[in-house]
């Protein structure tokens, strides 16, 4: 941020920092809501609902609070051992994507962030 606003006039500085705060707003929605997605989604590929009633497989398949809930319901420690492989397998997806992002984060900014040269710093005893 502090590159992009550093290249701004002073006048503009505003608009510019108002600019960067709504992408970062933005930005953080979307990927929340992609990385939400993937969670769910390797949730349902690795969930077992098979023998359940459709009311019951519904309720496993909506989120993982409802999962243990019903195993718990149920006293099905296979089905609650299903919902805990799934969720885990989903987070283990996510963080997965989470780190590659990081990592890109990383090269970007090398590839991309201006070099700095040294850096001079003198003490009050020095001057």
């Amino acid at each position: 941020m502090d590159a992009a606003l550093g290249v701004l006039s002073a006048e503009r500085s505003g608009v510019g920092s108002a600019l960067i705060m709504t992408l970062r707003q933005v930005g953080g929605t979307i990927g929340v809501a992609f990385l939400g997605s993937l969670l769910n989604s390797e949730y349902h590929k690795h969930l077992n609902v098979s023998g359940l009633t459709d009311q019951a497989a519904a309720a496993v398949q909506d989120n993982v609070s409802s999962g243990v809930a019903v195993a718990h319901q149920m006293n099905s420690t296979s089905l609650l051992a299903s919902v805990q492989h799934a969720f885990v397998g989903g987070l283990d997806v996510m963080l997965w994507v989470c780190c590659g992002i990081a990592v890109l984060g990383i090269l970007l900014s090398l590839i991309f962030l201006p070099k700095r040269g040294s850096i001079s710093v003198t003490t009050p005893l020095e001057q």
